[in-house]
């Protein structure tokens, strides 16, 4: 009757029957304890005991990297990012769930745990000749159970291998098969698969899926990331793709552009071959983001194999020649907006890439019929000596008159709709304080600079150069360029060069006013001469280095040039702003640059608009100020990197996010 009934149950004879002794001893004891003695059995043959059949636990093991991973990325705690964005807006933005509701359904929306890590990974898939990408996304589960049968209330759910069960129907952004069944391959869906702890939903692609889940699961849960968001590019999975098309991309670019120019087919070729060569240099680059109360950091870095291309040259260069700010940048003025300095590299790495951009200005110059002579000075000019000055060490810095340009915008406000041209003067004169001051140290002498600037105006006056130059321009439109005075009331070393170029600009027709009686003839359009614009370069020596300054208003470039001298009194200086170079005076890096809000903005004033984003500065919490920092280095070789690796890290301080969120709350409200 027990075996019939465990028939019944579904209990098999072999499981009845495969007692341990420890379930024999309790059942025995069972027996025994209720009433009285049993009769006497009569005497059975022992039961050999069978082994009962038991399904294995999942296998949750690590597993190799799929073949081709290209991209890995990670948010460690998408609820606390949200949360802190909130802090940031002072706005109840929506939840993690909610937010994986409006792009997915309801189901996936309960059951997903997005105060765990969201993963995502990106492969190379198909042939070398037709590569495809294959991506997926893997979330944590609040309850793997629970989540099962939540979401068979609205999906079907089939058993996949390993404990795993595919989540069919559902939609990612796209439509899915008929009655949320995949149809193919391309087909989107879900798989619940078990991880190291707990279990993940591995989405994507039903190929994509198959490829990836058990690296999500089992594998990339296992990784620890010392960041809120890691991004991990491999180079490896494209490198061959790279290389066939190496031969195949500059042909596609000359047939885009047009070009048949001998010298223009070699510069588009080193292009190709440069960005090939640094795809088989780099071995990975990795990008870390950490987000809090203080602001956002975020540090890449790039591991170099080999060094053959140039980018891989310059990075590694600089080893070893890491330290503090150079005092030429610690002395630009205090209105700097956006300033970086480098330590420079190996002028001979510059070589090649001078020779291809010097053949491809000559030849073009060249089709357009200029003299041999004149080509050969221009290309002694540009390639030969103009871009070599900048390939050592340099500073440089920008910013803008901030009285000035609220003037001028001012004044460009005041002017009526129906004056065009004194529109267009207004526009002139603002255009000039917006682009400000310039202001770039190179470590040549002002003995090498100079000349550059005085044989540029010698070489434009030159009579074969102006005959030329004029066939290409109307005498009236065509460029003038000489040297000049210093600006009055500006000490300048005598040694100090100052080239003015003066660009001539069409006439405006303004449009004469409507007759005063039908039937009268209309006046003629009546035509404005327009102001030139005129560009101000100026070279000045200081202490064996030379700055070079430019900008539309040539006495403010002068005044910031004579105050950034090294022998000019520290006073109002970038260096005496402890909140533009805080984190800069103490750092060891390769290289740095700084940037405001308020540098960015001011471009926003040449629209003239009392509503546009510059504007609303003065009601910033920081008025735009605050800098947004880079500063880079270059770490020695490790197993990883046997070339060294180059470590650049952004910083965006609270103060700066707190005037982009109330920037874009004022725009909002407009």
């Amino acid at each position: 009757m027990s075996i019939g009934l465990g028939m019944r149950l579904g209990v098999s004879r072999s499981s009845l029957f495969s007692s341990s002794p420890s379930w024999l001893a309790f059942l025995a004891v069972g027996l025994g304890a209720c009433g009285g003695a049993p009769p006497p059995a009569a005497p059975t043959a022992a039961a050999k005991p069978v082994a009962e059949a038991r399904s294995a636990p999942p296998d949750v093991s690590a597993v190799p990297d799929p073949e081709g991973l290209l991209l890995v990325g990670r948010i460690a705690n998408p609820d606390g990012m949200i949360k802190t964005a909130g802090n940031w807006t002072h706005l109840p933005l929506p939840s993690g769930a909610e937010l994986v509701r409006s792009i997915t359904d309801a189901s996936l929306g309960e059951v997903v745990d997005l105060s765990q890590p969201l993963d995502a990974a990106v492969a190379v898939g198909g042939r070398k000749m037709s590569p495809r990408p294959l991506v997926a996304v893997s979330v944590a589960v609040r309850s793997l159970e629970g989540a099962k049968a939540k979401l068979a209330k609205e999906h079907k759910l089939v058993d996949g291998p390993n404990g795993s069960t595919f989540v069919q129907g559902v939609s990612l952004g796209k439509s899915s098969g008929e009655d949320g069944e995949a149809d193919d391959d391309d087909a989107e869906g879900c798989l619940l698969s078990p991880a190291p702890v707990g279990a993940r939903l591995v989405c994507g692609e039903r190929h994509a899926v198959d490829a990836l889940a058990p690296y999500l699961a089992r594998t990339m849960t296992r990784q620890k990331w010392p960041a809120d968001v890691h991004l991990e590019l491999r180079f490896g999975p494209v490198r061959d793709t790279v290389n066939m098309a190496r031969s195949q991309l500059p042909i596609l670019a000359r047939t885009l552009l047009g070009a048949n120019s001998p010298a223009i087919h070699n510069l588009l070729d080193g292009a190709v071959g440069e960005a090939a060569d640094f795809v088989s240099d780099a071995n990975r680059m990795t990008l870390d983001m950490n987000v809090g109360d203080k602001g956002v950091e975020t540090t890449s870095r790039i591991d170099y194999a080999h060094a053959t291309s140039l980018l891989a040259k310059l990075a590694v260069s600089e080893r070893n020649q890491d330290g503090p700010p150079p005092p030429a940048f610690l002395h630009l003025p205090g209105e700097t907006d956006l300033a970086f300095y480098g330590r420079g590299a190996d002028p001979k790495l510059f070589d090649h890439p001078r020779e291809l951009l010097g053949a491809a200005f000559v030849e073009a110059a060249g089709d357009s019929g200029m003299p041999e002579s004149e080509k050969k000075a221009l290309k002694e000019l540009v390639a030969d000596r103009m871009l070599t000055v900048f390939t050592g060490a340099s500073v440089y810095g920008k910013g803008y008159d901030a009285a000035a340009v609220a003037k001028a915008l001012s004044a460009r406000q005041s002017v009526k709709p129906d004056n065009l041209a004194a529109e267009d003067e207004a526009t002139r004169v603002l255009a000039e304080q917006v682009v400000g001051w310039h202001l770039t140290q190179v470590s040549d002498p002002i003995a090498k600079v100079g000349p550059v600037l005085k044989d540029w105006s010698a070489l434009w006056n030159r009579p074969a150069f102006a005959k030329w130059a004029k066939k290409q321009a109307s005498s009236k439109m065509l460029a003038q360029m000489r040297i000049a005075p210093m600006p009055a009331g500006v000490t300048l070393p005598k040694e100090s060069v100052h080239l003015e170029i003066v660009v001539p600009r069409t006439d405006i027709e303004v449009p004469p006013p409507a007759p005063s009686r039908a039937g009268a003839k209309a006046p003629a359009a009546k035509k404005v001469t327009r102001k030139p614009v005129t560009m101000h370069v100026f070279a000045i020596p200081d202490q064996g280095a030379t700055w070079i300054g430019f900008g539309l208003d040539g006495k403010l470039v002068a005044q910031k040039a004579a105050a950034s001298l090294s022998t000019a009194p520290a006073t109002d200086t970038l260096g005496e702003k402890t909140a533009m170079v805080e984190s800069l005076r103490s750092s060891k890096t390769t290289g740095a640059a700084l940037v405001t809000l308020r540098g960015l903005l001011v471009f926003g004033a040449l629209g003239g608009s009392e509503r546009s984003p510059f504007s609303s500065l003065a009601m910033l919490p920081s008025k735009g100020a605050t800098p947004i920092t880079l500063t880079s280095t270059v770490e020695g070789p490790t197993p990883s990197a046997a070339e060294g690796a180059s470590v650049a890290t952004i910083k965006v301080p609270r103060s700066t996010i707190d005037d982009l969120v109330k920037l874009f709350m004022l725009e909002l409200s407009r």
